[in-house]
């Protein structure tokens, strides 16, 4: 029997960091089709850090493409994220897993301002703006942009072959692009990270729908792991 697809839409290198993170076991189960549906492109934006309480992160990107953090606060949406920052020389002083819970955190915690959201050109949940309406005021810096990109042959050729694919998805964003780009999704088990990814697909009919306990990569690699029926693909 041929081997289901596991089709990867994340930035490319954060395809290549999850493939890493899947056990051997799993890995040897799928035919692994990297095709991703974002391209990170750096914004030549210079970042002033004098006179700032600390800085937002809500992606490794804005860490990447930011400055190097000689030991300011950072503030961040997911361990992955954090540990890059700590990686960068920026002192992590919480992380949440999502921005929706960053922003609570951070209105509790009463941090010093202004603060800085490191970001890229598009974001969901105006984090800068509802810190700011909570009294927290906070300035955004757009650092690189998101590229759309078409999927991949091979992932186009993965998806009609007849054989199941397995999509985990990361955003609406890109859930929304894969479903225009996939007419016909019947062959499809889709791994999302949290229900607003999974509304994004629109009334696409799938072969199954699957969303992650919690919204970070950690929960939605559990998902595929141990949710997943695997006897059945064997």
């Amino acid at each position: 029997m041929t081997k289901p697809a596991l089709i990867l839409t994340r930035p490319r290198l954060a395809c290549t960091r999850f493939a890493q993170s899947l056990s051997p076991k799993l890995l040897s189960r799928v035919t692994l089709v990297i095709s991703p549906l974002l391209q990170i492109e750096p914004v030549d934006t210079p970042v002033d850090l004098d006179g700032v309480g600390g800085v937002i992160f809500t992606s490794a990107n804005g860490v990447m493409h930011g400055p190097d953090g000689d030991g300011v606060t950072a503030y961040c949406v997911g361990e992955i994220t954090a540990e890059a920052a700590i990686a960068r020389g920026w002192r992590v002083q919480f992380h949440a897993p999502d921005a929706a819970r960053l922003v609570p955190m951070l209105v509790q915690h009463g941090p010093a301002t202004p603060l800085l959201h490191l970001r890229g050109t598009r974001q969901r949940g105006d984090v800068a703006d509802k810190l700011t309406q909570s009294g927290l005021l906070t300035h955004v810096v757009v650092l690189y942009d998101q590229k759309a990109l078409p999927l991949t042959d091979a992932a186009q050729a993965a998806l009609v072959s007849g054989a199941p694919a397995i999509v985990p998805l990361f955003s609406p964003r890109t859930a929304a692009q894969f479903a225009d780009q996939v007419p016909d999704m019947a062959n499809a088990i889709i791994i999302a990270l949290s229900d607003a990814v999974a509304e994004a697909l629109g009334s696409k009919e799938v072969r199954q729908l699957l969303v992650a306990a919690e919204p970070t990569t950690t929960s939605l690699r559990f998902t595929l792991e141990t949710a997943v029926d695997w006897n059945r693909l064997a």
